[in-house]
């Protein structure tokens, strides 16, 4: 079963993406947990799938950590709206940044998101944020975004527009970048520099 985040008994009103694509079609997002349920693995613990890795194997900083947070609450708006994610991204945001950030943030969060799901024809895989054994594990396609903010946010263009040509299989995906740019320009804390230097 594949959560497209589309009611089949509501018409659609679909928008069309710059390749002349649905952009919510088959590039919906598609939660990982077919159940789309929170905590609902017996265990605290699963083995990862054989396409994921380890949330640890890319040293996410708090922003970094916060950023994929919230992208799976956005995500999983989309692909099963009754589950509120956007609220529990809100929420999130709060507790980190407090209340009068928390808007923007998650409004910048929501722009990329749907950046990303117009950028492509299939699904966006994600796993739960509020599954404590889901949220260790990172779908290919988490990771490549993951790879992304972190090139941007170190200044390699280069690997920035490998991993987005994979995100958005093989388009030139320009407004990604534009997009992810503008989101970190906006929320990413600045680098401290080393006075040894």
């Amino acid at each position: 079963m594949q959560m497209s985040g589309v009611n089949p008994q509501r018409p659609s009103a679909k928008g069309i993406n710059a390749k002349g694509r649905s952009a919510q079609g088959s590039a919906a997002p598609h939660w990982s947990d077919l159940h789309g349920a929170q905590n609902h693995h017996a265990g605290t613990m699963r083995h990862g799938q054989p396409d994921e890795v380890h949330l640890d194997s890319l040293i996410l900083d708090p922003f970094g950590r916060l950023t994929l947070a919230l992208m799976r609450f956005h995500f999983q708006t989309f692909a099963a709206p009754e589950t509120h994610g956007w609220l529990l991204a809100l929420r999130c945001a709060t507790a980190h940044v407090g209340p009068r950030a928390a808007g923007p943030l998650c409004y910048d969060i929501a722009t990329l998101v749907q950046t990303l799901r117009s950028s492509r024809s299939t699904a966006f895989r994600f796993n739960s944020e509020g599954c404590a054994c889901c949220r260790v594990w990172l779908t290919t396609e988490e990771r490549q975004m993951m790879e992304l903010v972190q090139a941007l946010r170190q200044g390699r263009t280069g690997r920035a527009r490998a991993v987005v040509q994979m995100l958005c299989e093989g388009a030139q995906g320009e407004q990604l970048i534009a997009a992810t740019e503008q989101y970190l320009h906006q929320h990413a804390p600045q680098p401290t520099s080393n006075p040894g230097m």
